[in-house]
This record gives C-alpha cells, structure tokens and sequence, in this order.
C-alpha cells in the first residue's frame, strides 16, 4: 500500500464510497489537505485534514473506504493514514509555528472500533452531521 494526496480527479471515486453509506460530498467542502491510501486495486481509503486557527484541534472529516474491503486492508489504510496525519501535523507544528495537539473525527461505530485498536480515544456519544447551505 501507499499514500499519496487526493486529488479532484479522485472524486467520483471517493462520492461513490460516500453515497455507498448514504451521504453526501459536495466537492467544494473538502479540504486541500487529502490523504488517499491506495492498494493493488486503487484507491482504497481517504480523510481530509482541516486546520482549526482559533485553537488546537486538526478535524478530520470524510475518512471514508473503499466499500467491500476486507477488514485486513482496511486496518492496514487506517495505520497509514493516521501516520500520515501526525506526520503532516507534527511538520505544520515545526515549520508554522503552531501548537496543534488534538486529532478529532466522527465516524461510525465500526469504524470507531477498528481506531480504539490502534490508540485512538473514542467517545460512544451517537452523533449526526448536520449541514446548513446558505444561498
């Protein structure tokens, strides 16, 4: 496996994981800062990296996989990518000085589980994303 940067040639892809469990991207939401993990078959899992500026929390949002993806791969893009998203910050840290020290993401029970196993602290709180389009 290998990690490399989402690219706007990546959506489809990536809205099709999206609409696959019932939501929506809207292309213009995500953040430049992706991380798309890719296996033998393509891409196989990706997070949008957003940086808060009035204090010190990176939210991670639409970490969404490839459906159908055996856990095993899934486990292994999970570890690539969190490794990928502390290097990121720890280099946003050194070279802008910022203090960034809180990764943060909603994600669904499963996925919550397979981050539990690899360090991550998980609040059982059920929540739903809300939007609000302004026109």
């Amino acid at each position: 496996m290998n990690i490399r940067a989402y690219t706007p040639d990546d959506f489809d892809t990536v809205a099709a994981w999206a609409q696959a469990r019932d939501m929506t991207l809207i292309p213009q939401l995500l953040s430049p800062n992706g991380f798309l993990v890719e296996d033998d078959n393509g891409p196989l899992m990706v997070a949008f990296g957003y940086l808060m500026f009035d204090c010190p929390i990176v939210q991670i949002d639409n970490l969404l996989g490839r459906p159908l993806s055996d856990i095993k791969s899934i486990r292994e893009a999970l570890a690539i990518i969190q490794r990928a998203i502390i290097g990121w910050i720890k280099n946003i840290n050194k070279t802008g000085g910022f203090d960034y020290r809180l990764i943060r993401c909603f994600v669904s029970p499963i996925m919550a589980g397979e981050c539990a196993k690899i360090g991550w602290n998980v609040d059982s709180t059920a929540l739903n994303c809300i939007r609000y389009v302004i026109h």
